[in-house]
């Protein structure tokens, strides 16, 4: 919103929240009665013409914004869809870690059996020989 559109928002605000009625009459409460001047007509009908503009403007404005978190929100989307597949990919290497650990120490308790065969073998074969 411009300057000039704040402005022009503020005049009308204030003018809204207190009515002066132009030529006639007014009732207790301060309303105009019928008898308006023939030269208010225009000016109502250029100022509701105007808040008309007014409101197609915001609405147009609502609909952009609308527009640009609907693809603001497909966006979260992706992005949450990416999360989830990263996620899992994390999840099946964690997965893949813990085989690979677990045959690491099978491996290493095989190791550590078959050196203690050969030192047993080694040495039953030096016994044999001496």
């Amino acid at each position: 919103m411009g300057k000039t559109d704040k402005a022009q928002a503020k005049l009308h605000f204030e003018s809204s929240e207190n009515p002066k009625p132009r030529g006639g009459h007014t009732d207790e409460v301060g309303v105009a009665s019928e008898g308006l001047e023939s030269d208010t007509e225009p000016e109502l009908k250029h100022i509701l013409t105007k808040m008309q503009q007014s409101l197609a403007t915001i609405d147009c404005k609502i609909d952009s914004l609308s527009f640009r978190m609907d693809r603001m929100s497909e966006g979260l989307d992706k992005q949450a869809e990416r999360i989830n597949a990263a996620e899992h990919r994390i999840s099946m290497v964690e997965g893949y870690h813990n085989t690979v650990a677990l045959a690491q120490s099978k491996m290493d308790k095989t190791v550590a059996v078959l050196q203690a065969r050969v030192k047993d073998l080694e040495a039953r074969s030096h016994r044999s020989n001496i």
